[in-house]
């Protein structure tokens, strides 16, 4: 197990919301500033999820809040995952009201347990802080004065995209061996921050031993993240890229 990070502000402290650095389908995330008795402070990426469906839309929207919407394919990316409950595996198959709110708490709780096996494994992703019901504090990257980048946005070199896609295929190699697919990975939902590449967004991950999916949308996210690279002058095979984790899947 890796310790916790240093840098962690722990109980007792005090936190200031530093404002919404992001608002998406999914979640809206802020910066969090925490202070400790001892005066240290850090800065905590706060990621609280929206439901999926807002009653109150207009008050949301005027606060800059989009509505969340279904993930594409939902129970394609659901496959493996199963209800204890013969009531509420019902309740999801027949998508009633207590059925969404299951799997509104399934996704939010699924990507918490993923970062959290993921950071013990190694995988370049940020370290899973907190968890509530409907929030999930994790590590900001970046600092005082800039949030990291997308890749898709991040102006790199030849030698440093030459050195991000080897950290990518490092991390995919991390991510796989620990038994994940990201499920919708793409040159938005990874981070560059000096010199380094971080995988975020993880909601969708998939099980891939116990999604028959799995290898399927482990091929899809390897075609998409190369696609993004080759267009930048970084050429690669994505069937071989997917041959070469699947070496890392059993």
């Amino acid at each position: 197990m890796r310790p916790i990070p240093d840098w962690l502000v722990t109980e007792p402290y005090t936190e200031a919301d530093l404002g919404v650095l992001k608002s998406g389908k999914e979640a809206q995330i802020s910066v969090i500033e925490r202070t400790g008795d001892d005066g240290r402070t850090c800065l905590v990426a706060r990621k609280r999820y929206l439901p999926r469906q807002v009653k109150e839309k207009g008050t949301l929207e005027a606060l800059g809040v989009q509505r969340a919407s279904a993930f594409r394919h939902d129970v394609q990316y659901r496959e493996g995952r199963q209800f204890r409950k013969s009531r509420d595996r019902r309740a999801v198959e027949k998508m009633t009201t207590h059925g969404k709110h299951l799997l509104q708490d399934r996704w939010t709780g699924v990507e918490h347990d993923t970062m959290t096996k993921l950071w013990h494994a190694g995988a370049p992703v940020p370290f899973p802080i907190d968890f509530g019901e409907d929030m999930f504090d994790l590590e900001y990257i970046g600092d005082e004065d800039s949030a990291a980048p997308q890749l898709n946005s991040a102006r790199l070199d030849g030698p440093e995209l030459t050195s991000a896609f080897t950290q990518l295929i490092e991390g995919l190699r991390t991510i796989t061996a620990a038994g994940f697919a990201h499920g919708d990975l793409s040159a938005y939902n990874i981070l560059w921050w000096k010199g380094r590449l971080v995988f975020i967004d993880f909601p969708q991950a998939l099980d891939i031993a116990a999604n028959p999916q799995g290898l399927n949308f482990l091929h899809r996210d390897v075609v998409n993240v190369c696609t993004w690279f080759a267009r930048r002058g970084h050429d690669s095979d994505p069937d071989e890229v997917f041959a070469d984790l699947l070496a890392f899947v059993y």
